[in-house]
């Protein structure tokens, strides 16, 4: 009796009947609500989505509607199938249910990325409003699937507050909505993403130097956003996928070391790495307005591995293959090396 009652939830919601062959003038039958889009996945998984016909719901809480992640994202479909959300606020439980009311797929992208500093933030943005979206999303009888995001690195052990609460979320998540899928991605790689662009941006602002706290011996398996979101997709067609995790990497593992020194074969210069005390780091980070290329938790972050564990199914089991770490760096370093290397062909790309 109790194994009937624990799946239960699971045979009340009907299969998600997708239709992929019509492209973006099509009808998928997918009408998702895509939360936190105007961050840097946002646009990567509307695009996978809008390219077979779906439509597209972003809400968001950006006080210029010509800002440039919004831009992108009414790209993501064409008009009239793409519907931007304004003045969004994740306290009010009936906006939240409106968003979602006639969607059949719900994805949450929210993360704590510019503002988040205490841990009382990390866990609003991670633990709170995970819960209340899988709330909202499994008293409405018309979703089907919700995707969630957090990170190959959620630990309840990391020094990172933001993996410290991913995990947490995730299980607020699945307590909610048992057969929600959880997407765990590694470092992801794109343009401006927040992996290679830092490392970028800091060579600019710290004189052609990049600050770490450590000897860079954590552990990253960049992945590419576009295989990300293919992953995702594929999650959405394979009904086999709810109730589970994903844990998606590339095909090989790097250390931080590595991944600068790749870097930097691109733009062929020499490692020009500053090691400096992890306290002073933290000293200052507290001190000034959380930065962009300069954070409390970036710094913690640093010491903390991000990839597969072989503990959950991968992203072969979502049918992608994804693109290795130097394939990748030479699809989204093209202004990069013009830079460096004052190639026309590069900035005409």
């Amino acid at each position: 009796m109790q194994r009937i009652i624990k799946y239960s939830f699971a045979f009340q919601r009907p299969k998600l009947h997708i239709y992929d062959k019509g492209g973006r003038s099509g009808l998928s039958g997918i009408r998702a609500t895509i939360y936190g889009a105007t961050g840097l996945m946002g646009q990567y998984v509307g695009g996978a989505l809008g390219d077979i016909g779906s439509e597209l719901v972003f809400p968001h809480n950006h006080i210029w509607h010509h800002d440039d992640e919004l831009k992108e994202l009414k790209l993501c479909q064409q008009a009239g199938q793409v519907f931007l959300v304004p003045q969004f606020d994740f306290d009010n439980s009936e906006m939240i249910d409106w968003t979602m009311k006639n969607s059949n797929v719900v994805i949450n992208l929210v993360g704590p990325r510019y503002k988040s500093k205490t841990r009382a933030e990390f866990e609003y943005v991670n633990i709170t409003i995970p819960r209340r979206i899988a709330q909202a999303a499994a008293k409405n009888p018309n979703v089907i699937r919700l995707i969630h995001f957090s990170n190959a690195g959620a630990n309840p052990h990391a020094q990172s507050m933001d993996l410290q609460t991913k995990y947490i979320g995730e299980q607020e998540v699945l307590d909610a909505f048992p057969h929600a899928t959880i997407i765990r991605p590694s470092v992801i790689c794109a343009v401006e993403d927040y992996f290679t662009l830092l490392w970028f941006k800091q060579k600019n602002y710290f004189y052609n130097f990049n600050i770490v706290p450590d000897d860079c011996s954590a552990k990253r398996q960049p992945i590419f956003a576009l295989d990300v979101a293919y992953a995702v997709l594929n999650s959405l067609k394979i009904p086999e996928a709810c109730g589970e995790t994903y844990e998606l990497g590339g095909p090989h593992v790097y250390s931080l070391l590595e991944c600068y020194e790749m870097m930097h074969n691109v733009i062929q210069r020499p490692p020009t790495i500053a090691h400096l005390d992890r306290k002073l780091l933290l000293k200052i980070a507290n001190i000034i307005p959380n930065w962009r290329q300069f954070g409390v938790d970036m710094i913690l972050k640093h010491s903390d591995d991000m990839i597969v564990t072989g503990k959950h199914k991968t992203i072969d089991d979502l049918y992608v293959k994804p693109l290795s770490f130097p394939s990748i760096l030479h699809n989204i370093f093209f202004d990069v090396k013009a830079r460096y290397n004052g190639q026309n062909a590069d900035y005409e790309r």
